[in-house]
């Protein structure tokens, strides 16, 4: 299944890692597993990746990532993004690769790279790392498990998706056999908030509106409000389920402002509509439940969202 990705790796020195923007739990975990598999091989290897939240620094090798990549190099291994448009590297970056590896999936993909593997029947990226780190028959340590298990146990919503399939579950079994750090994954990510992140979610509450009979709840909140909090863009993440668990909430919409004037918009679904099919309609992407985009015009694309979630409904 690996075999080619394989030859790649074995024909090349220099390699780089990279995920997509913004990353998540799925993106740091793929990548620096694959990262420490790769020194295992004797790789010089290293991870772009931008600033991420803080809640992600205890994992096992962050520390060592780079901002970006200013040397030709061998090959580049693109984790949990479905267009190179959407990696955390520039077109100038991708193009100094010699080879490309692309590793995905997600249900809509604009393939890219010389090797691809897209599999949307698998949970994460980091599970799909897990079947790639196994054929380059890499002992899978501590380290690696502990990484492979943030990123499933985060994209799959702490198990909680239905994209966590039986398959997924053998695979967490194995990484929990290797040592996984999995009471601690789960006590940081889950169990663990500051203050600030407290007070956010105040304002969240209270800034929340409800349309189509509570079928839809959305809440924004102005880059000024968080920053007013003491919260790092990347910190001001994770609002969405909280409106999504309120009885009767079909799709659940945080948008929040970002230092760069722009709005992200985060979309979370129960099941009846396909978010995804609306952040892709608005240049953006994701999954079924969980999907995202970016919105410039934080008025007249906000009518737009929500017109667009009451044709789904």
């Amino acid at each position: 299944m690996f075999k080619e990705a394989r030859e790649l790796i074995d024909n090349s020195k220099k390699i780089y890692i990279v995920a997509h923007v913004n990353p998540d739990g799925d993106a740091i975990g793929s990548t620096f597993a694959v990262y420490f598999a790769l020194k295992k091989l004797g790789k010089d290897v290293h991870v772009v990746m931008p600033s991420f939240s803080e809640v992600f620094e205890f994992l096992p090798g962050v520390e060592s990532r780079v901002d970006n990549i200013e040397e030709d190099y061998d090959l580049l291994i693109a984790l949990d993004s479905s267009d190179y448009t959407r990696l955390a590297i520039s077109e100038e970056e991708y193009n100094r690769a010699k080879k490309v590896i692309m590793l995905d999936h997600h249900q809509i993909s604009q393939p890219y790279g010389d090797f691809r593997y897209i599999n949307d029947q698998k949970s994460s990226a980091s599970e799909i790392a897990f079947l790639f780190i196994k054929s380059l028959e890499v002992e899978i340590d501590e380290n690696i498990a502990t990484l492979l298990y943030t990123g499933i146990m985060t994209d799959t919503g702490s198990f909680n998706y239905s994209n966590a399939t039986p398959d997924t579950f053998r695979v967490v079994a194995e990484l929990l056999e290797n040592g996984a750090k999995a009471v601690d994954v789960c006590k940081r990510l889950n169990d663990t908030m500051k203050e600030a992140k407290l007070k956010l979610l105040a304002k969240a509450i209270d800034n929340m509106e409800v349309f189509y009979n509570g079928k839809m709840r959305f809440t924004y909140i102005s880059y000024e409000e968080i920053e007013g909090l003491g919260i790092h863009d990347e910190d001001a993440e994770g609002i969405t389920n909280y409106l999504r668990a309120v009885e009767g909430t079909e799709v659940a919409v945080y948008v929040r402002g970002k230092s760069d004037g722009t709005y992200k918009v985060s979309m979370r679904s129960n099941g009846g509509v396909d978010v995804s099919k609306i952040a892709i309609s608005f240049g953006g992407g994701g999954h079924p439940r969980a999907a995202g985009y970016t919105m410039t015009d934080i008025q007249k694309d906000k009518e737009k969202l929500i017109k667009a979630v009451g044709e789904m409904l």
